[in-house]
């Protein structure tokens, strides 16, 4: 007799990895995540909140007794990600740039027990990266912003940045940082041809383009983006892909 396989009991510590284990069929399994998974809207009338993605309760998630959790190296506090390790299978994530999405995603499949779905869903997002923005003439100078007092932004080792670039843009920052904060004369100094105001984690609403000028800050092209499309990776990259190709942005 074959004995039934045992439930999955999901938890997800992750907004992105929340919405793409959602999109790969999940969602009846999927037993916990943390207050900042938003997508879909209606998921927190289902799971239990662990708390946040850096403090969530480690024993709040055990006490769920998940099989599987999904995690992320740069988003979760790796001693609450390691005291879950040892108890529970956890899949750890990094994706530095869009071309490392094909692959979380099919490890994602694997650990998850849905290959099927993942592989679906991988092929597309490598019809999508092969069909790159078409680069005519030099590459536009950006920043991005994510932050507000200190002025912060994303720099060119960040997946933020990468995808960008896969767009046709080129960090005006060049530094070894992440996530460097910057004065305005910094800001002055690099003279980007444009500025990306990112709605989160800082969410900046169009008042800020002026406040900017109040700041001090030389630049006569600044925008509003979609913080979750440019950072959110996973299912939310396949949106980013096409938005970014169709909008030119």
């Amino acid at each position: 007799m074959i004995p039934n396989p045992v439930p999955r009991r999901i938890v997800s510590l992750v907004p992105s990895l929340t919405e793409t284990v959602v999109e790969l069929g999940l969602r009846a399994e999927l037993v916990g995540c943390t207050s900042f998974c938003v997508e879909p809207p209606s998921l927190h009338r289902d799971v239990v909140l662990v708390g946040g993605t850096k403090d969530f309760a480690v024993e709040r998630v055990l006490s769920l007794q998940p099989t599987h959790v999904v995690a992320n190296q740069e988003e979760n506090t790796r001693e609450l990600v390691e005291a879950l390790r040892d108890r529970v299978s956890t899949l750890v994530t990094f994706p530095r740039s869009p071309a490392d999405v094909p692959p979380m995603i099919r490890s994602l499949g694997t650990f998850l027990g849905c290959p099927g779905p993942a592989a679906i869903l991988t092929a597309a997002l490598e019809v999508a990266l092969n069909d790159r923005v078409s680069q005519q003439g030099e590459r536009r100078r950006f920043l991005y912003l994510i932050w507000r007092d200190p002025y912060m932004i994303a720099g060119p080792d960040t997946y933020i940045s990468r995808l960008l670039a896969w767009a046709g843009w080129q960090n005006a920052y060049q530094g070894s940082e992440r996530y460097p904060a910057l004065s305005t004369e910094q800001i002055n100094a690099l003279r980007p041809d444009h500025i990306f105001l990112s709605s989160e984690p800082f969410a900046f609403r169009t008042r800020h383009i002026k406040i900017l000028g109040d700041d001090g800050v030389d630049c006569q092209s600044i925008t509003k983006i979609d913080g979750r499309l440019c950072s959110w990776f996973g299912y939310r990259t396949l949106e980013a892909l096409s938005f970014l190709r169709k909008h030119h942005v």
